[in-house]
């Protein structure tokens, strides 16, 4: 399973999950310039007769030292971000982790942080690490669908975190109580490694949401952001942006997932989920190189049996932080 499948399975992860939920830096050394300091002597005239004496020494203020001058220069361009994760636990999960998806920066409910989709060493497994500067989670999972078992776990051993340049992580893991079906999953017991942020960029948004949904109006914009564009050969392009929402009054996260001529909308807010939400006929979504426009209601899916469809509007603009290809 390569980068962009993986990047295409987290976004449907979170789709259907709770949410738990780059600076490119060019640095220039200045150029020293250094005058040097010079010093002229009277010639003496014809007539001056010269008395011999000692030769003065130079006091040192008048002998100055000229600083070597230094080159101008550009540290080299960041690459993309890289993991070093590796997974105590068993067969089949106990070794690093690959094919790793990571997204920096990323908004949640609790602050922005950090995200790696990855997968252990049996490749129908896969780990989702989610990192914060107080604990990390694992969302250790299989399946899809009908056949979807999960069990989650977290730990606290997380160091120099900073969700848009990285963090070292060694802990042991602990089980977070669930009620879903676990399956044949074992117990993960610990997860150690490094996560580099690279060149990753949040972008940014001049997206609008309004209207009504079941838990109150959507309001404003979205803000923070992190826009992520992805290519591939098999799936063509598309946009993903994450953001924190207003939906009565209370924050929300919002996952906006865009492709040529249409987009979709999730919502959910901690208190719980609140919907999902696709655009209607009417909607229109352009494409480019560096991000995505955007016009259209979008009305509410899967909405219970006598339950309120509710309809809201979406429009403006993202610009790509991350390019993803493959």
């Amino acid at each position: 399973m390569d980068t962009t499948d993986m990047t295409a399975t987290a976004i449907s992860r979170r789709l259907r999950s709770r949410p738990l939920g780059r600076l490119l830096t060019l640095a220039t050394m200045a150029s020293l310039l250094v005058a040097a300091c010079s010093s002229a002597v009277a010639s003496p005239s014809p007539s001056t007769v010269l008395t011999p004496s000692p030769t003065p020494s130079l006091a040192p203020t008048l002998a100055p030292t000229l600083a070597p001058t230094s080159v101008l220069t550009v540290a080299p361009t960041k690459g993309p971000a890289a993991q070093t994760l590796g997974l105590i636990g068993p067969a089949g999960v106990t070794g690093a982790l690959s094919n790793a998806s990571i997204r920096c920066d990323s908004p949640s409910l609790t602050g922005n942080l950090i995200s790696v989709l990855a997968q252990p060493t049996d490749p129908n497994l896969s780990v989702f690490v989610f990192i914060t500067a107080a604990r990390v989670d694992v969302r250790f999972d299989s399946g899809s669908g009908a056949t979807y078992v999960e069990r989650d776990f977290y730990g606290t051993g997380v160091t120099n975190f900073n969700a848009a340049t990285g963090a070292q992580i060694d802990t042991p893991l602990a089980e977070v109580p669930t009620t879903g079906a676990h399956g044949t999953l074992g117990i993960l017991t610990s997860l150690k490694g490094s996560v580099d942020c690279g060149n990753q960029l949040p972008g940014s948004s001049s997206l609008t949401l309004s209207g009504p949904t079941a838990k109150g109006a959507l309001v404003g914009g979205v803000d923070p952001v992190n826009v992520e564009c992805v290519t591939t050969t098999t799936n063509g392009a598309a946009v993903n942006a994450e953001g924190i929402v207003q939906v009565g009054g209370v924050p929300a996260m919002a996952i906006i997932y865009i492709s040529p001529g249409t987009f979709s909308v999730s919502i959910s807010a901690s208190a719980g989920y609140i919907g999902f939400f696709r655009s209607t006929k009417t909607g229109t979504a352009t494409l480019s190189a560096t991000g995505a426009t955007l016009d259209g209601d979008l009305t509410e899916q899967n909405v219970a049996a006598g339950g309120t469809v509710h309809t809201i509007h979406l429009s403006g603009g993202v610009v790509c932080g991350t390019m993803v290809t493959g």
